[in-house]
């Protein structure tokens, strides 16, 4: 098996898992001071034969573990390595490191610590199942024991004895097998024990030389840039270079052993990117014109294999495990070139000329990250970045953007005094300041060109197949971009932030207060909460909205429109979605809070006893909510009429029921009020409605005209039906005119209204030009002049 082989194997190791079964049917181990039990000769063979299967059952704890050959194979090349990082760790601790670079070795050894010490995890399992065996073998051996004797005592047969004899001799083999693999186990576990204490002890080292640094801030580590004892010493730099470069590549190559398959990952990422952005590319020349989302497309797909080699290297931070310095430094100074090449594409022409003194600077700063093994040299190349940076600095303080203008002097500030702290000796300080101040810039460079690129490529999936069928995309496709690119961005700034607090060595203190702050807790009585408990509360409640909002999103957008559901349906549906996951997540959130959900159930019942007392109305609607949820007797959309409301229904909430009246208001009608009160709805599930027009003729006027005229005018509407047909009617004589009645069915429910007033205005027109007399109301007034006595 290959180094690649047995790393990828202890890797797997990890994985939990369960023992072999142990053995069914075995006699415990007889208590100490206790005479062990003896078997009656008569009950000898049936249990000599149960013996012997517990003895096979036992064989099988004998079969060996993958994960302790494992162990066992890769432990040469993990001692191997941890040798290596040791010898590597004290060169660095000699050349005293920044602070940056004291957290990155911390990283390193612990997850390198967390990976040997799996391998004892697994031993010990393995151990003390072993131990539990030979403690079931004792109690055997001592039971047969005695009854071997008790059997030789009674002048039990010769087969007897013989079969006695033959069980004992089992057990003591199968004891000594037993035997030699605990011994071998335990010994595998010392050695292993052995490298893990050899990881604490480099971890002590460098928790010991970082406590340190910060007093070396101050203190002058070499003698100054003028020293003539420094320039004595430079006979020694050719030697020191090739030493350090030696076991630099050693390192290097030792890392690309290890991580092989993760270096295939890394480079099949960058094809599949590389392919992914050559066909951005050409779809973006065959669409015009452009939208913005495939412009972004366009401008990024034209440096394709740049682009790709980006990203594929800004994912070595999550592809990889620590890195040590010979690899990570490499990885700086390559990742300057896609980076500079995809910015100067899509930067304005007066940033884009200052993109090449930014890189040839970042490219020194990768070289002294090479050469910091070495403290002569890196501090003469230190020296060198200074300048170039205090040059930069003051060439940037004439741009017009004020956040440019902040940064240019910060970055004059910090590397004058750099370079004055760095000639006198003070290296400490001169690399946290100058070194973290050009670190935070190359970072937030890298960063905002690998986000342009990711923008590009969001813009690309969200306008090509599949995505682009889908009924979200087609619709918001622009918010989506928008919401995308705001999320990436957000990414990316808090990556920029940890990183520059790494930088300035302040990452590992902000981290340590912000476990202390959310561990601190409040005690109040039996209760006892701490901010980190009531933060996950909070979160889990808002990424549960999150997700109930994006789950009923979905479905409205590419759900619902392809099925055939009916009226109120999928309102009832992502109503009752949303309730669901809110109830699931108000659960997770509960349980992310630690409150017993013991307590929980006790203050239920007395809520209960609550609701039946003062809560009767809250839950009477919450319930009849579900049932007009369930039932459906009305949907959000129809028009109803409770009492004196009429209007349509905008929304069926978990309480109560918005209704929205003609004349504009909107008014919240309890939902127990929908079940028990009298509601009519005025949408019928068929969505058909009829229009009733009365209309009045003058007397004299041909009843059978007057018919055929009606219904000729709801015949010749388009959105009259034609089934049912039609229907006029001669309902009777007025006081002053015949009654007809014209009765019409629509299915156009929204336009009612409109629908109803075109057909009284056509009916108004077709009589009129009929000659048809719509009469006044008359009424006939007589006077009578009652006569007086004196007349």
């Amino acid at each position: 098996m290959g180094v690649l082989g047995r790393s990828l194997l202890f890797v797997l190791m990890l994985a939990p898992a369960a023992l072999a079964a142990a053995p069914a049917k075995v006699q415990e181990k007889t208590p100490a001071g206790e005479a062990p039990a003896s078997i009656s000769v008569p009950e000898v063979a049936t249990r000599a034969e149960e013996v012997t299967k517990s003895l096979r059952d036992l064989d099988v704890l004998l079969v060996p573990d993958p994960r302790i050959e494992v162990v066992r194979s890769s432990l040469p090349d993990m001692s191997a390595r941890i040798a290596a990082r040791l010898d590597e760790t004290g060169r660095t601790l000699e050349s005293l490191p920044a602070l940056v670079v004291l957290d990155g070795l911390v990283e390193s050894w612990q997850a390198l610590r967390k990976q040997v010490a799996g391998g004892i995890d697994v031993l010990a399992r393995r151990a003390t199942t072993l131990e539990a065996a030979l403690g079931q073998l004792t109690g055997l051996r001592q039971t047969w024991t005695q009854t071997r004797a008790d059997a030789q005592a009674s002048r039990a047969p010769a087969p007897v004895m013989r079969r006695i004899d033959a069980v004992l001799a089992a057990i003591g083999a199968a004891r000594t097998r037993m035997e030699a693999e605990r011994a071998a186990i335990l010994v595998l576990q010392d050695r292993v024990a052995k490298e893990v204490a050899r990881c604490e002890d480099a971890l002590a080292r460098v928790a010991a030389v970082r406590e340190k640094a910060v007093g070396w801030l101050f203190v002058r580590e070499s003698p100054p840039i003028w020293s003539a004892d420094l320039w004595q010493r430079t006979a020694e730099l050719p030697a020191r270079v090739r030493s350090d470069a030696a076991a630099g590549l050693a390192e290097a190559w030792r890392f690309a052993q290890e991580n092989m398959g993760r270096l295939v990952l890394q480079g099949g990422l960058f094809l599949g990117l590389a392919l992914l952005l050559r066909a951005a590319r050409q779809q973006a020349r065959r669409l015009s014109p452009l939208d913005a989302g495939t412009a972004a497309a366009a401008r990024v797909s034209d440096r394709p294999y740049a682009a790709a080699l980006l990203l594929a290297l800004l994912a070595s931070f999550w592809i990889y495990p620590p890195m040590p310095r010979t690899v990570r430094a490499p990885l700086a100074i390559v990742s300057v070139f896609p980076a500079i090449r995809v910015m100067r594409h899509l930067l304005d022409p007066p940033f884009t000329s200052w993109l090449f003194p930014l890189a040839a600077l970042f490219l020194v700063t990768g070289i002294r990250a090479l050469g910091s093994g070495v403290p002569l040299l890196s501090q003469a190349i230190f020296l060198l970045e200074m300048l170039g940076g205090a040059a930069i600095a003051s060439r940037l303080l004439g741009a017009s953007l004020n956040q440019v203008r902040f940064f240019a002097r910060f970055m004059l500030f910090s590397s004058a005094v750099s370079f004055v702290g760095g000639a006198c000796g003070y290296m400490g300080m001169a690399r946290l300041l100058g070194g973290g101040t050009l670190a935070s810039a190359y970072l937030a460079l890298v960063l905002d060109a690998g986000v342009r690129v990711a923008d590009g490529l969001v813009a690309f999936a969200l306008g090509a197949r599949p995505l682009r069928l889908l009924g979200i995309v087609e619709r918001h496709r622009a918010l989506l971009e928008q919401r995308c690119s705001r999320l990436l961005r957000w990414l990316a700034r808090v990556g920029w932030a940890l990183a520059t607090l790494a930088g300035f060595g302040l990452l590992v203190p902000f981290v340590a207060m912000i476990r202390r702050a959310l561990v601190a807790t409040l005690t109040w009585g039996s209760l006892s909460i701490s901010l980190g408990e009531v933060l996950a509360f909070a979160l889990t409640v808002w990424v549960t909205f999150l997700i109930s909002a994006f789950l009923r999103f979905m479905l409205e957008e590419d759900v619902y429109p392809r099925l055939q559901l009916g009226p109120g349906l999928p309102y009832a549906i992502s109503s009752l979605l949303h309730y669901v996951v809110l109830f699931a997540g108000f659960l997770l959130a509960v349980a992310a809070l630690g409150l017993d959900l013991t307590k929980v159930t006790i203050i239920g019942g007395a809520f209960g006893v609550g609701i039946g007392f003062g809560l009767q109305n809250v839950v009477n609607n919450f319930v009849s909510g579900l049932i007009v949820l369930f039932e459906r007797p009305i949907h959000v959309g129809d028009s109803i009429q409770i009492a004196d409301v009429q209007g349509e229904v905008r929304r069926i909430g978990i309480r109560s029921s918005t209704v929205r009246t003609w004349e504009g208001p909107e008014v919240i009608v309890p939902n127990a009020t929908l079940i028990s009160d009298k509601v009519t709805n005025l949408t019928p599930a068929d969505r058909v409605r009829r229009i009733d027009v009365p209309v009045g003729a003058a007397y004299g006027s041909p009843p059978e005209k007057v018919l055929d005229l009606l219904r000729e005018v709801a015949r010749t509407h388009p959105q009259v039906l034609s089934a049912p047909a039609p229907l006029a009617l001669f309902l009777g004589f007025g006081e002053s005119a015949l009654r007809f009645e014209l009765r019409a069915w629509t299915g156009r429910l929204e336009r009612f209204p409109e629908i109803k007033s075109e057909l009284g205005l056509a009916v108004y027109a077709a009589l009129q030009a009929a000659g048809i007399e719509i009469p006044f109301p008359q009424r006939e007034v007589r006077m009578r002049r009652e006569s007086t006595g004196d007349a």
